[in-house]
């Protein structure tokens, strides 16, 4: 069974190797869902997921909603409908973001759930925030190609920038 998982995911890898702009973890990491327009959060990269029940929602969180989606994996199924909060530890400080899950894809192995921000405020925010740990993705990835010894962390970004910054959506 052990050896079956292997090829599996090995298979996985192999058939998305050639479309990737950068790769960290198992899949390719898109910066734009073509069928939505949200940004997709890079895989492997960290991000946590909770539920907020009635309690725990936000009085405020409808007024001026945003245009501005995320998408991500998650091992578990989230309902379409429910009110949700994402974190995402981002150099020495964690990034929170509210939002009603408005789109559930199963994609085998995981999930890829996808939420609109409750605040317009969140919006640009959000935008940086994905644009950051997209750069920290191709930065772990170059590492891994080319050796941690010939990275240089601002030309990277600036790489990085100049190829993929203009599929992030606007606001």
């Amino acid at each position: 069974m052990g050896s079956q998982r292997l090829r599996h995911y090995r298979n996985r890898f192999n058939k998305q190797k050639s479309s990737i702009p950068h790769t960290m973890g198992t899949r390719p990491t898109e910066i734009r869902d073509e069928q939505t327009g949200f940004i997709h959060h890079p895989a492997g990269f960290p991000i946590e997921c909770k539920r907020l029940w009635f309690g725990d929602q936000d009085s405020s969180a409808d007024q001026g909603q945003s245009e501005i989606g995320l998408i991500f994996d998650s091992e578990k199924y989230i309902k379409p409908g429910a009110t949700i909060e994402i974190t995402i530890p981002l150099r020495n400080e964690i990034e929170k973001f509210r939002g009603k899950v408005v789109l559930v894809r199963h994609n085998g192995d995981y999930y890829e759930i996808g939420m609109w921000l409750r605040r317009q405020a969140d919006a640009s925010r959000a935008r940086i925030v994905e644009q950051i740990c997209h750069i920290e993705s191709y930065l772990k990835d170059k590492k891994f190609r080319e050796g941690p010894y010939v990275i240089n962390r601002e030309r990277v970004a600036e790489e990085w920038i100049s190829k993929y910054a203009s599929s992030v959506p606007s606001l």
